[in-house]
């Protein structure tokens, strides 16, 4: 459908709302080369990413939409759709030290029962699976030693890469740039 807009501070008007609404979706269109017709953000819940570790681990599409579902200090919550389907979902949280995010509840719902380490010991460091990339952070919150965990979940419609090497590759690279950016941003250092 196309609109008409007469009048400069009208066009204006229509390109900033057009910018401030899909920050994270192309205003137009504009093929980037990979069958997609949307551009990849820069920032994801509210961090800095970079789109080159983005891209691999995104579908082909129209129309990318990022829906925040609640950033509070110490956490964020965050999904990207195309065309409407989940694409990426990201939950990161400062937690205790003594917390082990394979124990708790709705991470370990989201990761599934054989996810957890088998020896039972506490996980650091990150983790890469087929669908999900699970990172743990030692740093320091609001002067106290805390844990910064970073959860990655692929959308469950064909998840990109195909091939699960490459995936496990773009899972990790992303992850490990993400909680970069993240603990900065969350103020866990």
């Amino acid at each position: 459908m196309a609109v008409v807009v007469r009048g400069s501070s009208l066009a204006v008007a229509a390109v900033g709302l057009c910018a401030a609404l899909l920050a994270v979706s192309a205003c137009g269109g504009g093929d980037d080369g990979g069958g997609r017709g949307y551009s990849v953000p820069d920032r994801l819940c509210g961090v800095d990413v970079g789109g080159d570790t983005l891209t691999p681990l995104l579908p082909n599409g129209e129309k990318l939409a990022e829906r925040d579902s609640g950033s509070a200090p110490g956490s964020l919550r965050c999904a990207l759709t195309v065309d409407g389907r989940p694409a990426l979902s990201v939950v990161g949280d400062v937690l205790n030290t003594d917390a082990d995010p394979f124990a708790s509840a709705d991470w370990y719902l989201r990761l599934g029962k054989d996810a957890g380490p088998k020896d039972g010991a506490q996980y650091r460091g990150t983790r890469i699976m087929d669908r999900f990339a699970l990172a743990v952070k030692e740093c320091a919150y609001q002067g106290s030693p805390r844990k910064y965990a970073v959860l990655v979940e692929l959308g469950e419609f064909k998840p990109v890469p195909e091939d699960v090497a490459d995936r496990r590759k773009a899972l990790k690279e992303f992850i490990n740039g993400f909680v970069s950016s993240a603990l900065e941003t969350q103020g866990c250092s």
